[in-house]
């Protein structure tokens, strides 16, 4: 473990960048919330890509930006009683 550690110190950029990298891939494999989510699991998950960065991401976690928006969508007018609506959401614009 000692070599380890050695290691460590002596590569201090090497593993802070390693250590960088692996943080963000984490975070990056987080699933986006969908409209079952709780309210804690989308705080946890729009705080921790705006930790990692990935602004657009977490601004991006709402429902209807999400690829469940149809679900969601599903589930309120069934909860409200009416017929599910069929909804066409145009591709993003480069």
């Amino acid at each position: 473990m000692s070599s380890f550690v050695n290691f460590i110190e002596a590569h201090q950029v090497l593993a802070t960048l390693a250590a960088g990298y692996t943080w963000s891939a984490f975070i990056s494999a987080l699933p986006a919330p969908q409209a079952t989510s709780s309210m804690f699991y989308n705080f946890v998950f729009k705080f921790l890509n705006v930790l990692a960065a990935n602004i657009a991401r977490a601004q991006n976690s709402s429902v209807e930006k999400s690829p469940n928006f149809q679900a969601a969508l599903n589930k309120q007018t069934d909860l409200a009683g009416q017929a599910p609506i069929a909804v066409v959401i145009p591709p993003a614009q480069p």
